[in-house]
Formats: structure tokens, sequence, C-alpha cells
């Protein structure tokens, strides 16, 4: 029997020897590409890096679904080439675009980026405080220090059991002053601030004053030829109050509800006027339709009063004389 040892085997019967054997891949240098346009491909990008050529190993547009991300990634051989491709193609146009060509960073050192940026975040708008583990920009810029930080955030210190003071908004709209008068100072009254706008005064609603008392006759001459009538029905209009005296056999010349000069439609006051023409056709109107009920009310029929006031006064006159 040979004296010679016989080589360790692994698992898959290869022997460990063999693994000593294993061929490094060449580190790859890549280039990054921005601006470039939506319609640049894999191939017009390898045919700007022309000058470099001989030195590229792979060239890739990176695309965001079915569209172009607008930025690529050129692998290049050696750092040198790397560094002679953003030397001679940065700022040149491609498809009608001023590129960026910028040697790209490693994994490492992006990874070191976001979390510097993370580190560095802000609270909310309301000062909420930063996620535990995390720097603030006070403790990143040294104006705190990162152990006074945890103490007061600690639960039992001081500092957390104290309740936050919250500022009293005061209800007063404007500051108080004092008035001087005679015989000492007066009880201090709130007066506005000399930009503030003061609210104007509302005038007071000036009652108009009544024509006459209630119950007295209005003052005029008995007219010759209308008649007032009283107790209407609110769907009484003109046309109806004429059609009322025409069916009692009374010949009307016109006929009028008045009605209220707001509000639409202009609801009904209650009374109106119709003139029949004559003395006599005024008599045998208020012997017919005296106390007659219309609609459930019964109607009252007086000679009207050729008035001297206004006309919105008459009317007004003519309804008080009716009730």
């Amino acid at each position: 029997m040979s004296d010679a040892q016989a080589a360790p085997v692994t698992e898959n019967g290869v022997p460990s020897a063999a693994h000593e054997y294993v061929i490094e891949e060449a580190p790859a240098f890549k280039v990054f590409v921005g601006n470039l346009a939506y319609s640049t491909t894999d191939e017009g990008l390898e045919i700007f890096f022309a000058p470099v050529k001989s030195d590229i190993i792979a060239t890739q547009v990176i695309m965001r679904g079915h569209k172009p991300a607008g930025y690529g990634f050129v692998t290049m051989s050696s750092a040198e080439a790397a560094t002679q491709a953003v030397e001679l193609l940065d700022s040149q146009e491609l498809d009608g675009r001023p590129v960026i060509v910028q040697i790209a960073k490693p994994a490492e050192q992006k990874d070191k980026e976001k979390k510097e940026k993370r580190a560095k975040r802000r609270p909310n708008r309301r000062g909420a405080k930063a996620v535990p583990g995390e720097v603030t920009d006070a403790e990143a810029n040294g104006d705190v220090k990162a152990e006074d930080t945890a103490a007061a955030d600690a639960p039992g210190t001081d500092e957390a059991a104290k309740p936050k003071k919250r500022k009293k908004k005061s209800n007063r709209k404007y500051g108080r002053r004092a008035t001087v008068v005679e015989g000492g100072e007066a009880p201090a009254t709130e007066s506005a601030p000399e930009d503030a706008a003061v609210p104007a005064k509302r005038q007071p609603r000036i009652r108009r004053p009544r024509a006459r008392p209630v119950g007295q006759d209005p003052d005029g001459e008995p007219s010759k030829n209308m008649l007032f009538v009283a107790n209407l029905g609110f769907s009484v209009d003109d046309e109806s109050l004429s059609k009322l005296f025409t069916d009692a056999g009374i010949s009307v010349v016109s006929a009028r509800v008045v009605r209220r000069r707001w509000g639409n439609p202009r609801k009904s006051k209650g009374y109106g006027f119709v003139d029949v023409g004559s003395e006599e056709e005024q008599t045998r109107a208020m012997a017919a339709l005296q106390g007659m009920e219309v609609n459930g009310r019964p109607i009252a029929v007086k000679v009207a009063v050729n008035s001297t006031s206004a006309p919105q006064e008459a009317d007004a006159d003519a309804a008080e004389t009716a009730a």
C-alpha cells in the first residue's frame, strides 16, 4: 500500500484543493449618463461612447416598466477608461439633449448617503420627536447632546413628567382704556385700535306716525262712484272681485285688490276697491253684497273716501275704517 495520504473529499466529491483555483472576475467601472432623451436606446448610447468603444463592456438604458427613465449606465473595463469617457463626453449632445456623464457612485456610498438623509429628517411641523435611534437636526449640528435628549425623553424623569404649558388665548378683542371724567377716573372701557374697522352703528327704525286715531273716520269727501270692499280672502284677485259684483247685477268699471309691495307673488292685503260708475250703483251694491260670505268670510262694502293724503295712506285709512 502506498504511504501517500488521500486528498480530503468534500460533500460533492470535489477535492478541497480545487477550490483554491477560483478565477476572480476583473472589477467593472460604471459611468452614469443622465438627461437622456426618451428615444435613446442601448445601441444609441453605445454609439455615443464610440471614442472609448474598445473599453466598453456593456451599455444599459434604465427602464421604468415600458418607458425609459431618462438615464443609463455604461460599464467600462478600467478606471482610466471611465475617467476618459467623462472628460470627452460630459455635456455633449445626444439626440438633441446635452447629457450628463459622471463616474457612477458605488452602492456602499449610495447606502451611506441615504442613511445620512434619513438621519437629518426633520420632525413634523407640530414639533414631534424624532424616531428613536435617529439623529435629530440639533444633534447633527452639535447644539444638543444625544445624552441630554435621551435623558429628557426617558420615562420617569422630571422633564417627561412635566405637562406642557399652553398659551392662553385672550377673549378680549381690544385693549381696555380708562377715561378721565370730573371727580375721578371712570371705569375702564374697551377701545378699538386705530387701524381696526369700526362697525357702523345701526340706526333705529323710525315709525311713521298714524295719520289719525284708530276708529276715527278718514278725512276727505265720500266718493260718488268708488266702493271699498274689506275682509276679502287672500285668494280673491281682481277678476274674482269684479265677478262678485257682476253676478249680483252691478255694473263694474274697474276692480282692484290691494297687494303688498314686496314678495313674489305679491300677497293680497285682504281689501280692495271697485268702481261702479255712479251713486245709484253704489247703493244697489251695498244693499246686495253687504255681509255676503265669500270663501267663508263675510265681506264689508262701504263708500270709499277720496282722501287728501298719499295713495298708500288712503289705502291704510280705508283698511282701518273697515276694521
